[in-house]
């Protein structure tokens, strides 16, 4: 089921203290300057960290260079988390976000699929041009994570995994391709940036400020829906036969909880550093402070959260977590949403 969020502008309303107001205009610039910009360009860099870091491996394969590409690795995913949420714009186009990362991936379809890939020698998924026209299961980052860390990948330390390595280098460039194209195109303050910073009358979806704050609630109440629903409710609630690990995100290769922190962060920083949250002081909770608290107990866990979760104390904070998650987002939709004059209806599209 994926969660879809109505939303409904209510500036006109006799009365009501929505006029246009400087502050509610300067959100979006400060939304593209401290937050989005600079998550994409970190996103860039960290992949390019990662290209150099599989140049190494495939040319001089060693312990040192598998070791430098895991951790190159984490830095890039938790990079995709600071902005993964950032589902309008740049990244909406051409299937992109779902290249980058297939998840959730419940029956595991990119670990499977990579590992035909890589058992076959498939030589179109190691080719550049010819990757992006296989499922997008073996494009992003969670076939990457099988490449580097999944079964026979100690086979990078030798020539005896060359071509794991080769179609490992090719999802790091085509990502690499993504995040360069979507970085730019941000950059430009004529196009989609220029949509969200002068809304107009005549343009389809963004005619007024209110417009926009309504694209950067939405996106909030989404994205905390979704680490709700895809990130922490899984795990908690693995069935018998089930391996928990594989049901937290980048849980195979350990950087599940990075992983976690660093959506639930983006999402904060967005709130917080767009001046969204200042709009509205008087909440019944600081939707910044609860978020703040939850990224710091979930990364005292530590890595590994399918095993923290099968023990008592683990998942009692796991689960903790995600009580004050859904208290964030109700606060969101129940309280600053109306106070702003904008309603947001939870709705569940078709299955």
């Amino acid at each position: 089921m994926i969660l879809t969020l109505l939303v409904s502008t209510l500036a006109g309303a006799p009365g009501s203290a929505l006029a246009e107001t400087s502050p509610r205009a300067a959100i979006a610039s400060q939304a593209i300057e401290k937050v989005i910009r600079p998550g994409y360009e970190r996103l860039d860099k960290a992949g390019e960290a990662e290209a150099k870091a599989f140049d190494t491996l495939c040319v001089k394969p060693d312990e040192a260079a598998l070791v430098a590409a895991r951790q190159s690795f984490g830095e890039l995913a938790q990079a995709f988390g600071a902005v993964e949420f950032i589902t309008f714009g740049p990244i909406a186009e051409g299937s992109r976000l779902e290249r980058y990362l297939f998840w959730p991936d419940r029956r595991g379809a990119a670990q499977r699929q990579a590992q035909i890939i890589v058992n076959r020698r498939n030589a179109d998924a190691a080719t550049s041009d010819l990757l992006p026209r296989q499922s997008v299961a073996v494009q992003g980052l969670t076939a990457l994570e099988y490449v580097l860390f999944g079964a026979g990948s100690d086979n990078l330390t030798s020539q005896a995994g060359a071509f794991r390595c080769r179609y490992g280098a090719t999802i790091v460039g085509n990502l690499g391709q993504i995040s360069d194209a979507v970085a730019e195109q941000w950059r430009n303050p004529n196009g989609f940036a220029g949509r969200l910073t002068q809304p107009k009358p005549a343009d389809p979806v963004f005619r007024s400020p209110d417009d926009v704050l309504a694209l950067f609630l939405t996106t909030a109440v989404r994205g905390l829906g979704e680490i709700g629903d895809t990130r922490l409710a899984p795990g908690l609630a693995a069935s018998q036969g089930e391996t928990p690990s594989n049901l937290f995100l980048f849980g195979r290769s350990g950087h599940d909880t990075a992983m976690l922190v660093a959506d639930i962060e983006g999402l904060r920083a967005l709130l917080a550093q767009s001046g969204l949250l200042a709009l509205t002081p008087g909440l019944s909770l600081s939707p910044d402070t609860e978020l703040g608290a939850v990224a710091v107990s979930i990364r005292s866990l530590g890595p590994d959260l399918g095993s923290v979760v099968q023990m008592k104390e683990g998942r009692a904070k796991l689960a903790a977590a995600l009580e004050r998650i859904k208290a964030v987002r109700a606060v969101l939709a129940d309280e600053l949403a109306p106070a702003l004059g904008l309603r947001i209806e939870a709705a569940r599209a078709a299955p």
